[in-house]
């Protein structure tokens, strides 16, 4: 092996033989932590009122808070249920496929120094250029592949994604330049299932996901059937809660060494350095939460903080001096913003001992936790799926949208669900493989006769709102 390089109680979730356990992270009061349920109250409410006026772009739809290794609290706003139900991670999804890199760096079966064409040689190019020559495994662990152009797997969504990367123009010197390529994260999943001989789900299920009493994980894979990597997967907020433990666990769970010290501190500590900083002598402290320098395919954050990060706000920031774990799945559009209302309200109330109990506040917290929802009317224009042209019959509760052979339930004052299958053309370019999820739609008359129409894509970020004309 080779690093080279420098508040409310957790409800019990069982799905086949694997349950969440109380005695492997217990909930607390927020007190008996260390942690005030005033602050966490005013950061729910900061949440909401900034998507009520539109700061964050959206909305946030669950979120787990862990201290010492319990659950103080948690929540989820209705009709979401990411808490028992998997959410999109987007980007997120990196931090778990450098985990999997991590475990067979481990077992001694890859050295990060090794080129990263020796395992592909049926799809790279016949003559190789010097730079994708020297392409590293950390090379694309920390985001300096060298290409200008990003994402090479677009050119060739319906294709080989691991061709279409190693036939990409490499225009720098890898391991120089930092910039943003889920693309190399893909060819990391790529390495980690011909290195370990399983689909990289099964491997992380085997590793991490079973051990941890992780039961909601799936992923969308690519046309050749490789997990995506770089996004794609799905989890519940309190699996990415558990997996932030383990890492401010530095690998270790229930009494066992999982994942070496050695292997979490290098993923999670600046490796190279990010968004707009190329200068060495840049203070760290500057600048925004991307300009903190960024690890093995994790970013560092202000306050001695570091995340898993995904689009629209998918979030896991380990706090280890304050011994912390903050998740949170969402729909935003300014994830600054989100990270600052952390740092705000959260950050300073993990105080350094446990303080007295405040019975009014935290049964003001639990009430607020269990009424959590999302407003029934969405202030983004946006037609799900051209259903503003469709039929609108009456039904026992609320009504139904036909359109074509799809029909789309709406509530009457409350939400209702409808179970929809997806494709690659209508939810996110880079999914080929998106399987079945749910939307809840509620709908208000108008004076005019037509139906205004609100709308949530369950477990992914799309959401909006719509009017059927009468007809």
């Amino acid at each position: 092996m080779k690093y080279a390089f420098a508040f409310v109680v957790a409800a019990a979730m069982a799905c086949g033989a694997c349950s969440l356990s109380a005695q492997d992270l217990p909930a607390a009061t927020p007190e008996s932590q260390g942690v005030s349920s005033k602050a966490i109250l005013r950061w729910i409410e900061a949440c909401e009122n900034d998507s009520a006026t539109n700061r964050l772009g959206g909305y946030v739809h669950g979120f787990v808070i862990l201290r010492h290794g319990r659950t103080i609290a948690e929540g989820t706003w209705a009709p979401q249920n990411t808490l028992e139900k998997p959410h999109m991670l987007y980007s997120h999804s990196k931090s778990f496929t450098s985990t999997a890199i991590g475990f067979l760096v481990d077992d001694g079966k890859i050295d990060l120094d090794r080129r990263v064409i020796s395992f592909f040689p049926d799809e790279t190019p016949e003559n190789p250029s010097e730079n994708l020559r020297q392409v590293r495994v950390r090379d694309l662990l920390t985001m300096n592949l060298g290409a200008d152009r990003p994402d090479a797997e677009r050119d060739d969504i319906a294709g080989d994604w691991v061709k279409a990367m190693l036939h990409n123009k490499i225009d720098r010197e890898p391991g120089t330049v930092f910039k943003y390529d889920s693309g190399a994260t893909h060819l990391l999943a790529a390495i980690a299932e011909k290195v370990s001989g399983k689909p990289l789900m099964e491997f992380l299920k085997e590793r991490l996901f079973d051990p941890l009493g992780m039961t909601s994980p799936w992923s969308t894979v690519s046309p050749t059937g490789i997990a995506c990597g770089g996004w794609g997967m799905n989890m519940t907020t309190r699996d990415i809660a558990r997996f932030g433990q383990f890492l401010l666990q530095e690998g270790r769970w229930d009494g066992k060494q999982l994942l070496s010290r050695e292997w979490v501190r290098l993923a999670t500590a600046r490796q190279t350095w990010s968004g707009g900083i190329v200068v060495q002598s840049q203070t760290i402290g500057s600048g925004s939460d991307w300009q903190q320098g960024y690890g093995f395919q994790f970013w560092r954050c202000r306050h001695g903080a570091y995340r898993a990060d995904g689009a629209a706000g998918q979030l896991t920031v380990v706090f280890p001096e304050q011994d912390a774990v903050v998740s949170v799945h969402a729909g935003l559009g300014d994830m600054q913003r989100e990270l600052d209302l952390i740092w705000t309200y959260l950050l300073p109330a993990f105080g350094p001992s446990a303080a007295a109990e405040d019975e009014e506040a935290r049964a003001a917290l639990r009430a607020k936790c269990a009424s959590l929802a999302l407003p029934l009317v969405d202030n983004a224009e946006d037609a799900f799926e051209g259903f503003d042209k469709a039929v609108c019959e009456p039904a026992p509760d609320g009504w139904v949208l036909t359109l074509g052979d799809r029909r789309l339930n709406v509530g009457n004052g409350k939400w209702a669900v409808t179970s929809w299958k997806f494709g690659d053309s209508n939810v996110e370019p880079l999914f080929i493989n998106c399987g079945t999820h749910e939307i809840a739609a509620v709908g208000a008359p108008r004076a005019d006769g037509s139906l205004s129409v609100t709308w949530q894509f369950l477990g992914g970020i799309r959401h909006g709102r719509f009017t059927v004309p009468r007809r």
